[in-house]
């Protein structure tokens, strides 16, 4: 595994500026092969406090990653069976990925964190796009749960696609603050994932393939970039890159 150093820059409209700090590893790094994307960011609020709660993520990703050719989400599941079931109930070949989230709300003068997991699913295309639903299981201090979808969408160079998230707003008490998302880790890939076909009248397990790297590095490494809007009018960014592995061919 490749970890990465991030920067991060914010742009304030007339309101506080939120704060934001990408980080990204691809685990295995090997040019030409199969990997998984970890992907996680910490957001916070200049001068302290609870930041704005996130509207939008939009998490931009190297070009030439095969996540179309991946094997990964070969069946699909609906919202409609997410809201119903759980993740539970969805095909185990629309599993993406996998993760925790941290919230956080301001009660008088006391700050509450809310820890939860969230999975990613494959859902049906929407326009031509990949679709995908990520389904947060809150599960301290208050058992929540939560669907917001994800679209795979063209991105302009360096970058190859963009996975555009949209985050609802989510009230913590009748009339209370909106939870304010703050941490998320999450997986795009078969790192601990495992899809289940029918064979011959049996369930046989195995492990998707897996996102394919491009055959080449780019010189500085492979980019990515996450942009968010925030309730209160805000955007942040924050850029990173994963180092091109030692000894391998590097585009000049």
């Amino acid at each position: 595994m490749i970890a990465l150093a991030s920067c991060s820059a914010s742009v304030a409209g007339a309101h506080a500026a939120q704060t934001a700090r990408l980080q990204v590893s691809l685990v295995p790094e090997r040019l030409g092969q199969a990997t998984t994307i970890e992907f996680g960011f910490a957001i916070g609020r200049l001068g302290g406090g609870v930041p704005s709660p996130v509207t939008q993520i939009d998490l931009s990703y190297p070009a030439h990653f095969g996540i179309v050719t991946s094997g990964l989400g070969v069946a699909s599941c609906t919202r409609s069976l997410l809201e119903a079931d759980g993740p539970e109930g969805c095909p185990s070949r629309s599993l993406m990925g996998y993760g925790t989230a941290t919230a956080e709300v301001q009660v008088g003068g006391e700050i509450l964190q809310e820890s939860a997991t969230t999975d990613v699913f494959m859902a049906p295309l929407a326009e031509g796009n990949i679709n995908l639903q990520f389904f947060v299981n809150g599960y301290t201090p208050l058992a929540a749960q939560l669907l917001f979808p994800g679209l795979l969408l063209p991105a302009s160079a360096p970058y190859g696609g963009d996975l555009s998230i949209t985050v609802p707003l989510l009230e913590s008490f009748p009339e209370g603050p909106d939870v304010a998302l703050v941490k998320l880790r999450s997986t795009i890939g078969p790192l601990g994932v495992i899809y289940y076909q029918h064979i011959h009248g049996k369930f046989v397990p195995y492990q998707p393939s897996g996102i394919i790297l491009p055959a080449r590095c780019p010189r500085r490494g492979f980019p990515f970039a996450v942009a968010f809007q925030f309730a209160d009018g805000s955007t942040t960014t924050s850029h990173a890159r994963v180092p091109c592995p030692h000894g391998h061919g590097r585009r000049r």
